[in-house]
């Protein structure tokens, strides 16, 4: 099984060790390094590949450089918002994390998503995000992970099924996945769906 390396730069103790706690459950997980209020982040991603780095709104902030000259690293950041409103900060590096996670979420939710992370990587689902979705395109896989059939969404949409089978085929050319549950694993990583809604009844 291939192991993930992660690295979390948080300034709280408390939320990186609960982190912690959580990613030692999943299997194919390995914490390499924890980042507080200070350290060498750009000296040990010279030296040590990582996979995902978990980082809060602060650690960006004090690492902006490090992004901006390696815009890169942030198709491996997961970001967390610590409140519920959505205050992106002016460098624009928000929009282009690979996703985010809130603190609000429970042990479960979060469990859920990192393997869903995981299993992206392994499908190599995470090298076609540079295609980005259209709004209705993005409607159509949220209500395709929803579980509803191209005439479903049709309906909704008042669009012919031609109509969404053609932006079902753009969306196979930009995403590269042909499978609902690749599509549902994609809009939860991406923010489109939670996984609260997926694991409900379909929406009809």
């Amino acid at each position: 099984m291939k192991i993930s390396r992660f690295i979390l730069v948080i300034d709280s103790y408390l939320v990186r060790k609960g982190l912690v706690s959580v990613l030692n459950r999943i299997q194919g997980v390995r914490v390499l390094r924890e980042f507080g209020t200070d350290g060498p982040l750009g000296s040990f991603l010279q030296h040590h590949p990582v996979d995902f780095i978990i980082i809060s709104q602060t650690g960006i902030d004090r690492s902006a450089d490090l992004f901006t000259t390696q815009p890169e690293l942030l198709e491996k950041t997961i970001l967390i918002e610590e409140s519920l409103n959505n205050d992106p900060s002016g460098n624009g590096h928000n929009r282009d994390v690979l996703t985010t996670i809130r603190l609000q979420e429970d042990k479960e939710s979060l469990t859920r998503k990192i393997m869903a992370l995981l299993e992206n990587q392994e499908e190599g689902y995470l090298e076609t995000r540079t295609m980005e979705l259209s709004p209705r395109e993005t409607t159509i896989v949220r209500l395709v992970s929803l579980g509803l059939t191209n005439r479903q969404i049709a309906e909704r949409l008042y669009l012919s099924a031609h109509t969404v089978m053609t932006h079902r085929k753009n969306i196979i050319s930009k995403l590269g996945i042909k499978s609902v549950s690749g599509l549902t694993i994609y809009a939860i990583v991406n923010n489109i769906i939670t996984i609260e809604e997926v694991t409900s009844k379909p929406v009809r």
